[in-house]
């Protein structure tokens, strides 16, 4: 009877010793690890890339603010082309494309009004560089005064013969004629041609009236010719052409 009792009792402790195992190892499967929590990243903070800076003008005297473009309005633009591709003859004859309405919108954005032979719209970074079409290379650039249009043709030229006979980098020239015209022009130019004194000579060139009782030539400094009527408004390259053309003319002033 005595042992009957030692395995019962046996046999209940047995029982409740698996009973607080298992509860104890149930506790311990519910009980959740302590997790590291992960660092936030941190937060991306504003970078601004610092905006290209306008080209430094050096100023000269006695040159029109016209005679250089708005850098805000003409910055000058290229296009992706090879010196090889500009140096081809005839090459800035076929990329020219500026259409009458271009044109227009280049006069109303400088806020210029067009009057007959006054000015070219040109293009700041000139075609035969391999400049663009695109209105933000093109200014009205007036025809009269030293620094005329016709004496950035000269410039254009003039690098345009550098950059092909490979004593200029194209991209130097773009540059440097981008960034202020006049400069480049005293560098590989000196003193541009003298307007004044010469019945000759005006960067210009002039101007005359093909009306019947008109008798005078005018040089393109003289803001005279502006109230000739742009009907019968003629213009010539140089003296010797409108002498040609209208021998009984006098010019009205030295240029």
């Amino acid at each position: 009877m005595l042992a009957v009792t030692l395995v019962a009792c046996s046999s209940a402790s047995l029982t409740s010793s698996r009973l607080v195992a298992q509860t104890s190892s149930r506790a311990v499967r519910r009980t959740p690890t302590a997790r590291t929590p992960h660092p936030k990243p941190p937060r991306p903070t504003a970078t601004t890339s610092p905006s290209p800076k306008p080209p430094r003008h050096t100023t000269y005297p006695n040159i029109p603010a016209a005679d250089l473009p708005r850098y805000a309005l003409t910055p000058g633009i290229a296009l992706s082309v090879s010196p090889a591709r500009i140096c081809i003859s005839g090459y800035a004859s076929g990329a020219r494309d500026v259409s009458d309405a271009e044109k227009a919108a280049v006069y109303a954005r400088y806020d210029v009004v067009w009057v007959p032979y006054a000015h070219e719209v040109d293009h700041l970074i000139s075609l035969e560089l391999g400049g663009s079409n695109v209105i933000r290379n093109l200014w009205p650039e007036p025809y009269a005064g030293r620094w005329g249009a016709r004496t950035k043709d000269v410039l254009e030229n003039r690098l345009h013969d550098l950059v092909c006979e490979g004593r200029l980098p194209l991209r130097t020239a773009q540059r440097q004629e981008a960034r202020n015209w006049v400069a480049a022009y005293w560098r590989y130019l000196g003193s541009p041609p003298t307007v004044g004194g010469s019945v000759g000579l005006s960067s210009g060139g002039f101007y005359a009236s093909s009306y019947p009782t008109a008798s005078t030539i005018y040089c393109a400094d003289d803001s005279a010719w502006h109230e000739l009527s742009p009907t019968y408004l003629v213009h010539f390259a140089t003296f010797a052409q409108a002498k040609a053309r209208f021998p009984g003319y006098h010019l009205h002033q030295p240029c």
